[in-house]
Formats: C-alpha cells, structure tokens, sequence
C-alpha cells in the first residue's frame, strides 16, 4: 500500500541530506548570514556544536511572513525560476536549510529588519512552532540552534568527537572568512575564542587565521584573460605541506573542491615541488557565471566548468608566472619517465674490452650475444611468490627465527652502487636493501619501546615552532597527552603556534622545521588512530613517522659503508622477527636459495 508522508517526516528525510552534522547547520546559517549582506558575524558553540549553535549577523534580517515562510521547504529569496539555476550569486539557494534544522532540533529565530519597529521570536521544536511573538531585538539576525538530532538518536549516535566535530566547523569558518575578507568572523568555542578575523584584506585575514609566519611567506597571484580571473597568494615550495589540506579554493568567492584547479596548480609548480608534497595556496577565480554550474550536490561544494581546459591552462601560467616573479626557475612537470628500460637485446658488444688491474674483478663478459630465452626464463620464474626465493626457515616459529639468525654465517661479498648487499649465507645468496634494511631495525626497536613502555625521549635543543591554522590547534591540543606516550611532546605556543620539545631519540637531537611541519600532519590525519588502543604494529602514523626519519637517519641508497657495517646491518635485520619487509612492505632482502640458483643455469646436480 502506498501512502503518502506527513510534513515533519518529509523535511527529517530532507534534513538526512542536507544536515549531516554540526558543521552542515553551521554551514547553512552563515552562509545565509553572508547573503544577506552581513559584515559582522558572530558563530558560539557549545560541544562542538552538538549542544549549541548560534550564529548572529547584523545583515538585512526578516520581516514576520518571511520568517514564517522560511522554516517551510523550497522557500527562498535566492532564486525564482529554473534558468536562475545557470546564473547563481548567492551561496545558498536550495530553501531547504532552515526548514530541514527545524526539523531535528530546538531552534529560537530573533530578527528584524533596519526599518521595522519590533522584531519576531520563533520557538521551533523538531518542526512544530511552539511560540511566535513580536519584540524588541537588534537589526539582523540571531538563530539559535539547541540539542541537534535530538528527535533522531539514530543519526546523533552516528556524530564523531567533540573535537572532530569542532574540527569542521573550524575550517569551515577558516574558508568563509578568506573567501569574504570584508567581513569580519569570530568563532568562540566553549566560552573560548578560536577564530578573530576582522574585515580588511586577504593577506591580513590569512595573518590572523594562519599567523604572521604564513602571511609573510606569501607570494601574490593576479592573472586575466578575457572574463577569467584569478587572484590570491600562493608560497613557495619550502613551505609546501605533506596534508592537502592547505589548498584554499574558491570560485565566485565559494570554497570548492575541485580536481582540474588542483592539478592546474601542482602543474604551475613544475618540477619546484615534489610530488608527495602540497603548496600553501589561496586563490579566488572568478569566471562569468553561466560557465560554472554549482548545482551538483546539496553540499555546494563541488563544482563543474564548461570550459576546463581554458581555466587550467590560466591557473598553471599564474601560477608559475608568480613564482618566476619571486625568483624560482620552473620546470615542466613530467608526468612519466622518458627513459624506458633497455632490454636484454639491445646491449651492443664494446669495440674494445678495458683493460684490468691485476686485483680488480673482471666484469661479465657482454650479454650481446646472449638470446631472449634465458632473460624470458628469468622474468618467468621471478613471477612465482616472493616465498619461493627465501629460505625454508622463514616459515618455522619465531623462537627458531631467532635460533637461525644467530647461527647463519654471513661473509659480506660486495655492495652494488652503494645501495645493496651481497652477502653469502648458510642458505645461499643475500641481496640487502640497505636503505629499507636500516629503516625496519630503527622501526622495530621503536615498537618495541612502544611495547615496553619504556621510549628513550630526547629533549630538543632547541624547539622546533610550527605555524599552523585553528581547526589543526584544536586537534592537536586534544592529541599532547596521547602523543606523549609515544615520545612527542607538544605546547601551544601563542595562537597559531605549535612547539615541538622532545621526539623519541631513535629519531635525533634534532629536527627542521620541515620535519616538524611533517610531523604536525601526520598527526593530524591519524588523529583517530592515535587516540585509541591499537597495537603499535598496526598503527599507520608510526610507519609515517619512522619513513620521513629514515631519509635522515637511516643509511641511504647511495651512502658508503664498510664491510663491517655491511655485515652488523644484515646480522641485526636477521635478527628481527619478521625481517623480511620494510614497514610499508617493501622487501628489505632476498635471499636467493640453492634451488632457484641451480634452476637459473639449468643445473638439478652438483659437481
């Protein structure tokens, strides 16, 4: 039996789309805030926002109909038919924001319009007007947002932390206040201010929100063609971010996300920066409105343009237009290698063979002649499971692991270029990443300090202090005692400042900013994962931390070392439990057994 759905239902399934969370209400009501030409607005919050939401403007307000009319569905002042669908202005045009918040929490609406004598007060709970009076109250608008989701428990059992919560609704903030600069924004979080970003210029709220550090490495951007605009800083490589989450992108002053402007700017960077990393960048585009159709999703977030290639190739040439400006040479970005590799037929015979000393290895005799059978026999067999090259004892229990590593001889035979290993063992031939052999026995002394409770900490000398945005202060105050226990410890420095004063010492005595900044990230993006019980070994961020280390403190590829060290490296690595694979799993050794070697050359006997 089909049935048709009350109102209040209608507009709760309305709300589970367009209301997923604290920030989404928050989201909304600023966002009606800023069209109705405010130029102060006020955000407090309680619990991150699961308590208390008000947002206060001092905008045009509304009259008493149009209050009424608004807590209904599709209602808006944004936009009267379809066609204004192609040309919108405004930020929210949907009428559907109040209408699915009333709906799933306690609201009080006070607003007033600059000529009226009185305002209105609207008592709303879960959908249904409880009160509706005339008063006396300032000219603009205040709602107040109390006990969100709390007629569908469902959907509030779902929200994350206090602080992951606060957390989107701090960058939330962040992006509207660079993209409307003329305004001044205040966030205050449980009696305690987060954000104050008075009205002025971009490079002066990026100064407020990012701090001093940021602003001054600020490079501008300002670029046209024809209707195409693009405005903004950007900074240089050094101050790139391993987090994406420094890329701040607006079109028609609305924060997007979106791939072709990414990709536009890391290409404008050329080979400056590398591939892991995320410049800082604020830019603004604007572009004749009928070519950006922002209609995609109830969130607004995403955006698509009629004329993508126009628009990447004017953000790539701003880009490193500004960057040449500050003195950079840029480089194309190579999207693959030019060099493909040289097959076994195409090494040519050399007119003359060199002449030896008498103590030197002669080289191998050319492979010229050698045919495409036996390199097609290799690649075969080397497509058989990584086990068919380890030794039999790999497989037994960890205590006779033990029991074999201490017992194999290793007679180091040589090092190729500086980077792998080759050492005879009782089971046949050792080829050692030195590299990824040192970076498992650094990780694996460090879990196992994590385990033991027992972490070497070492103090920096001098503390290492890290410029970093609001939404990031609130994550990483919530993380200090936690981080503690794995031998970091933090201090809120002033508003945007974050001091690093002592790493585990598997790590150093000191670290760059760089590193620190690395740090900071990491952090950040294993916030869960930090604050719960999980065993060291399947923690991802210990595994980050230990990889950007390892590119300072491990040995490198490349890096010379003894024979000694050659065999003390490849005697510790055998050592482990599991010495096989780096922490990100890519092989540290391998050892070539006697029966892949007598399949190699054909041989099932011995002589």
């Amino acid at each position: 039996m089909i049935i048709e759905l009350d109102t209040l239902t209608i507009n709760k399934i309305a709300a589970g789309e367009v209301i997923e969370r604290p920030a989404s209400v928050v989201k909304e009501l600023v966002e009606n805030s800023i069209d109705a030409g405010s130029t102060q607005i006020k955000v407090v919050l309680q619990e991150g926002g699961m308590k208390l939401i008000e947002v206060t403007d001092n905008g045009s307000g509304m009259n008493h109909n149009d209050t009424l009319l608004s807590l209904k569905r599709h209602t808006t002042s944004k936009i009267a038919t379809a066609e204004d669908l192609f040309s919108i202005t405004s930020l929210g045009f949907r009428g559907e924001a109040l209408a699915s918040i009333v709906s799933v929490a306690q609201v009080d609406i006070f607003t007033k319009k600059e000529n009226d004598e009185l305002g209105t007060h609207i008592q709303v709970e879960g959908g249904k007007i409880l009160s509706d009076n005339n008063i006396s109250v300032a000219d603009g608008t205040k709602i107040t947002v109390r006990n969100l989701f709390y007629n569908v428990p469902v959907r509030r059992k779902f929200l994350k932390s206090e602080t992951t919560e606060m957390n989107h609704i701090t960058e939330y903030i962040t992006k509207l206040a660079l993209a409307f600069p003329e305004i001044s924004f205040s966030l205050v979080h449980n009696n305690r201010s987060v954000i104050t970003a008075p009205k002025g210029e971009l490079i002066s709220q990026i100064n407020s929100i990012f701090g001093k550090n940021i602003a001054k490495a600020c490079i501008p951007v300002s670029k046209t063609e024809e209707d195409y605009t693009v405005t903004g800083f950007i900074t240089k490589p050094e101050f790139s971010r391993k987090s994406r989450d420094y890329l701040y992108i607006f079109v028609l002053n609305r924060p997007v996300v979106n791939k072709v402007i990414t990709d536009a700017i890391l290409q404008g960077y050329g080979t400056a920066l590398p591939h892991d990393r995320t410049p800082i960048v604020f830019l603004n585009i604007n572009i004749p409105k009928n070519e950006v159709d922002v209609n995609v999703h109830p969130t607004k977030k995403e955006v698509r343009f009629s004329k993508e290639a126009k628009l990447f190739a004017l953000i790539e040439l701003a880009v490193k237009e500004s960057l040449e400006k500050s003195g950079l040479a840029i480089f194309e970005r190579v999207s693959e290698t030019k060099h493909k590799p040289t097959k076994l037929d195409q090494h040519s015979a050399p007119s003359v063979v060199p002449k030896t000393h008498p103590h030197q290895i002669q080289s191998s005799p050319s492979l010229s002649g050698v045919k495409d059978k036996l390199g097609y026999k290799v690649v075969k067999t080397r497509d058989k499971s990584i086990d068919y090259f380890l030794p039999s004892t790999q497989r037994v229990t960890s205590s006779k692991k033990q029991e074999y590593s201490q017992k194999t001889l290793i007679k180091i035979l040589g090092i190729i270029q500086d980077t792998y290993i080759i050492a005879e063992v009782n089971e046949g031939l050792l080829l050692c990443d030195q590299h990824a052999a040192h970076e498992k026995i650094n990780y694996s002394k460090y879990i196992d300090q994590i385990k033991r409770k027992k972490i070497n900490v070492q103090s920096l000398l001098a503390p290492v202090s890290v410029s970093i945005k609001p939404s990031e202060l609130e994550v990483i105050n919530d993380l200090k005692t936690n981080l503690k226990g794995y031998g970091f410890e933090l201090e809120i420095f002033g508003k945007n400042e974050i001091l690093l004063r002592s790493i585990p010492s598997i790590m150093g005595v000191a670290i760059s900013y760089e590193l620190a900044k690395d740090l900071i990230d990491i952090f950040k993006e294993n916030a869960d994962q930090i604050r719960k019980q999980i065993k060291p070994e399947g923690l991802d961020f210990i595994k980050d931390i230990i990889s950007i280390f390892a590119c300072r403190r491990s040995i490198k590829a490349g890096d010379k070392i003894s024979v000694s060290e050659a065999e003390s490296l490849v005697e510790n690595l055998l050592k482990l439990e599991e010495p096989y694979t780096c922490p990100h799993g890519r092989p540290t050794m391998v050892v070539l057994n006697q029966k892949y070697i007598e399949e190699i050359f054909h041989r099932d006997y011995k002589s």
